[in-house]
């Protein structure tokens, strides 16, 4: 339970409450499927639930390096023009490496695809001012295989109205309780019972 907020002195333990709990961690992602998109397995891109995002399913590239990581996260529209304009940049950024016609950018808000004049062989993808950087392979590599990503992004997008009741239902129980019938099977439900419980211990 967060801590009683009838003294001032209080105030900086709820926040501290507030900052600790993973329930409310905007970084904390549900039923998350994980793609790796490098040989070395650095640069990642995944699929889940955001409960700090209202539950919302979205695609997230990140970059796992000895200083830090990073990551940038994209909405279903967004995911969507990605996946209409990656087979474009992929053979775009081939020809330009090999001195044949610029790179096609990708463009749509705040989002945008395409590579740095200043530095060849390499692309960013950029949501407003974060980024990442993907080589000509992890483009390729992202083009062949971003169609298991989007279609995981829709059956996610489909399954939150069943997802959303049953998180009602389960935070309200001490055991685990079976889904409704006809409730979606894209799914987990125990491991999505075992993750929303083990927030509120």
């Amino acid at each position: 339970m967060p801590p009683d907020a009838s003294s001032s002195s209080a105030y900086n333990d709820i926040c501290n409450y507030w900052a600790a709990n993973p329930a409310f961690d905007p970084q904390r992602v549900l039923l998350r499927r994980l793609f790796f998109i490098n040989a070395n397995k650095t640069k990642f891109v995944s699929v889940g639930f955001y409960p700090a995002r209202h539950y919302l399913p979205l695609v997230e590239f990140g970059v796992v390096r000895t200083c830090g990581s990073k990551s940038i996260i994209l909405t279903d529209k967004q995911v969507y023009t990605l996946a209409q304009c990656l087979p474009t940049v992929a053979d775009a950024v081939c020809k330009e490496g090999e001195g044949g016609t610029p790179v096609i950018k990708c463009e749509s808000g705040d989002f945008r695809l395409g590579m740095p004049r200043s530095r060849r062989g390499l692309t960013r993808l950029n949501v407003g001012s974060e980024y990442i950087r993907l080589t000509s392979l992890d483009l390729h590599y992202l083009a062949r295989m971003f169609n298991i990503v989007h279609q995981q992004l829709r059956d996610y997008v489909l399954a939150l109205p069943d997802l959303l009741s049953y998180v009602t239902i389960s935070l309200t129980s001490v055991v685990y309780v079976e889904p409704m019938p006809n409730a979606s099977t894209h799914i987990n439900y125990p491991h999505l019972y075992d993750e929303e419980l083990v927030s509120f211990v």
